[in-house]
């Protein structure tokens, strides 16, 4: 099911809005060990202490924060046991100005850098460090994503492990079991950036006569979406196809994903036929999918004539 994401990096809100005033956001949370999560928010995260209290109505607590206090953290202890439990889904997640060397020379030798649960912040390079509770702390270095050009992404053909791009790979696909079935499957092109990470590719398998290319899976990471890598990808396998004699391009998507309708209309191709219910547990997806809340049932193809 090709895909080119959909999701996108969080947008800059400066003001909020009129019709909810709000002077400062405080997150309170419970904790047996005050002591120690207040010395690890204070020294080894860097939050300003703004406000402590002992025994206020059976509470102690300290409340700690950004240099204007416009968003606060709350630590509170009491005698009642507190019930959530540490995950590593629930975090706070910090949006640094820098590339996050300033808060890991801080971390005291027993406090392990730790990759996000969520595959999501690992691809913007966040790490995650976990509090004396269990909770996770979610660093999110600044992408310098905006000074870089496009043009500079070169995309070239892929002869590595493609294990090494199955973060790209699962992007556009919600099934293990499909994913399996063709991963090793024709030829890749990947999108690199002048780092040399592959952020997007493309795989194309042909037909067994040569005259029918099929797109089985392509994705652009989040952070490079919206810069013409997508279309480039797709340029580059309509080429490619050309040159070995195809006179067909083909593509498979979700009639959910109306992002992908718009783009490989935009691509030159064609609605061509509907395979209705192709998505469900027994073609290996998870019951109950769906995209931007349409459910995820049919499966929608396109083709070119090249």
């Amino acid at each position: 099911m090709p895909s080119l994401g959909s999701m996108s990096p969080i947008a800059s809100a400066h003001h909020w809005p009129e019709e909810l005033p709000v002077a400062a956001v405080r997150f309170a949370r419970a904790t047996t060990a005050l002591d120690e999560c207040r010395r690890f928010y204070d020294k080894v995260v860097g939050l300003e202490v703004l406000h402590e209290f002992r025994d206020h109505d059976g509470y102690d607590g300290v409340v700690l924060g950004l240099p204007d206090s416009s968003v606060q953290l709350e630590l509170i202890r009491s005698g009642h046991q507190p019930g959530a439990e540490p995950h590593a889904e629930n975090a706070l997640v910090l949006y640094l100005e820098d590339d996050g060397a300033a808060l890991r020379s801080r971390l005291p030798e027993d406090v392990e850098l730790l990759v996000p649960h969520n595959p999501y912040w690992a691809r913007l390079g966040a790490f995650a460090i976990v509090d004396p509770d269990g909770w996770h702390v979610l660093a999110v270095p600044a992408s310098d994503l905006d000074d870089r050009d496009p043009s500079d992404v070169e995309v070239m053909p892929f002869s590595g492990d493609r294990h090494d791009l199955l973060g790209l790979f699962r992007r556009a696909e919600d099934s293990e079991t499909a994913l399996a079935s063709y991963l090793h499957d024709g030829r890749v092109w990947v999108a690199r950036a002048p780092s040399g990470e592959a952020v997007g590719h493309l795989q194309a398998v042909a037909s067994n006569d040569g005259t029918t290319w099929e797109i089985l899976n392509t994705a652009v990471d989040d952070r490079w979406q919206g810069r013409g890598i997508g279309r480039r990808l797709v340029d580059r396998a309509v080429d490619e196809a050309r040159a070995a004699g195809a006179t067909r391009l083909e593509v498979a998507t979700a009639a959910a994903d109306t992002g992908n309708l718009r783009f490989y209309q935009r691509c030159g191709m064609r609605f061509s036929r509907v395979v209705r219910d192709r998505f469900g547990p027994e073609t290996g997806y998870p019951d109950a999918l769906d995209v931007d809340g349409i459910p995820l049932l049919d499966q929608v193809w396109f083709e070119r004539a090249l």
